[in-house]
């Protein structure tokens, strides 16, 4: 799978990789990427000025949609094939409108 990652520390350094595909783990989630945001993160990641550490190379990227392809075995409150969406990587409430209303469309 491709990748915008942050190669190493400075301005710029970013690169579309080829990068493993991730495995799940237990109570995680594998979502395929359908649409994707650049955030101010990913601007501030860009220029090397960001205020949180950073250790590179990294994968960029935390604003997005998809569609769930891979659940682990803990995993119960949603399917494969569920619309999913993902603001930050650095906490989630664990409850979405999505998990209780089926939507009127598909991928």
């Amino acid at each position: 799978m491709k990748g915008l990652m942050k190669l190493k520390k400075g301005e710029g350094n970013v690169e579309i990789k080829e990068v493993d595909e991730p495995k799940p783990g237990p109570d995680e989630v594998m979502i395929e990427v359908k649409a994707a945001g650049i955030c101010g993160s990913d601007i501030h990641i860009y220029h090397d000025d960001i205020k949180i550490p950073l250790n590179p190379p990294v994968i960029m990227g935390h604003e997005f949609s998809g569609v769930v392809v891979r659940i682990g075995e803990n995993v119960n409150n949603v399917k494969v094939g569920d619309a999913v969406t993902s603001e930050t990587t650095a906490s989630m409430c664990g409850v979405c409108w999505r998990l209780l209303k089926k939507p009127a469309w598909k991928w």
